[in-house]
């Protein structure tokens, strides 16, 4: 029988929807006990190195305007045929201060949304109030100021080629994507402070902060895409989506080692091998993150599908975001020097 097949008309039918864009600028509002004991964790994960928390750092002015604008003007001024490539942008922030910093008359097809709670939170919001069945949503985050309309077009026109058309290993139609960026396509990074090696123990030399597939080595690409479709509803309504973005951004930091926890329930020893020793498999990584939603949250997931997309051009622009002030320096300094050139 075929994966998908109600899926597959809602898709035929839906299939001349133009493709819609969401940024998200989320932050954390704790208060200062919470403060300190993630701060602590934080530290601990970034060896040492400070990472903004309560902070709307996507207003923070860089070389005249805002971070987060030049990620909205990139995907506002993204084309397609010589048309806006997307219908429209939304985009979760603090709807008072972004406001207050960016002049919203200039993006007609912006609908600015307050941020309420997690990444999940939003995501349910925005999935069951906004788009429709067969609709596609090209993902992206405030922070990633490098990316031009040219590079979003490019992320696009793959994302389009994959949504609804290739499968999975199990045969299932893809229904989400994450990106990826290896470590052997940062050409142009300017985060080399981010580039570490572990000093001691059986991975003494391999690169700490990136996961280690079998054939490649990983960070996150800021970027994801989603298709609307029966099969994806359990996942946003359930709050599973919670779970893959903690594990994209878990490609980042060691933390990535937590997901041992939920491999040890499903008793994936081969998989808690495949970890330790920074030799994992694609296929059965995909699949062990199945069982765990399966089985945590209770739902089905015979007709939802996801992948990896390794980001090829540009690479750089799509991992260097602005997670602390390191990072941040790093830009002002590269922008001022651009200026002056």
């Amino acid at each position: 029988m075929p994966h998908n097949s109600q899926d597959d008309i809602q898709r035929d039918a839906n299939k001349k929807l133009k493709p819609v864009a969401l940024i998200l600028a989320g932050y954390n509002r704790v208060n200062k006990r919470a403060r300190r004991k993630i701060l602590k964790e934080i530290k601990e994960v970034y060896d040492g190195d400070e990472i903004y928390m309560g902070n709307n750092k996507f207003l923070y002015d860089l070389a005249g305007k805002p971070i987060i604008q030049y990620v909205l003007d990139a995907v506002y001024n993204a084309e397609k045929n010589g048309e806006p490539l997307y219908d429209k942008i939304y985009l979760y922030n603090d709807v008072k201060s972004f406001k207050e910093r960016v002049d919203m008359s200039k993006y007609p097809n912006l609908t600015l949304r307050q941020m309420r709670e997690s990444v999940g939170g939003h995501w349910k919001e925005f999935y069951f109030n906004f788009i429709e069945y067969g609709q596609k949503v090209d993902v992206f985050f405030g922070d990633t100021p490098r990316i031009t309309p040219e590079d979003v077009e490019y992320i696009h026109n793959e994302f389009d080629s994959i949504l609804g058309k290739k499968k999975d290993h199990r045969g299932v139609p893809i229904s989400m994507i994450f990106g990826i960026t290896e470590f052997d396509d940062l050409e142009d990074n300017w985060m080399e402070h981010r580039i570490k090696y572990i000093k001691v123990g059986a991975n003494k030399g391999k690169l700490k902060n990136f996961v280690h597939f079998e054939n490649f080595q990983a960070r996150i690409g800021n970027t994801g895409a989603i298709i609307k479709l029966k099969g994806v509803d359990d996942i946003i309504r359930s709050g599973a989506i919670n779970f893959y973005y903690n594990l994209r951004k878990a490609l980042t930091p060691s933390s990535f080692s937590k997901i041992i926890y939920y491999l040890w329930k499903l008793k994936k020893l081969d998989m808690i091998r495949q970890v330790k020793n920074r030799k994992i498999n694609v296929d059965d990584f995909i699949t062990a993150n199945l069982e765990v939603v399966s089985r945590l949250y209770k739902i089905d997931v015979s007709e939802f599908a996801g992948m990896m997309f390794h980001i090829k051009k540009n690479a750089s622009r799509w991992e260097n975001d602005i997670d602390g002030p390191k990072d941040f320096e790093v830009y002002q300094k590269k922008f001022r020097a651009m200026q002056n050139t």
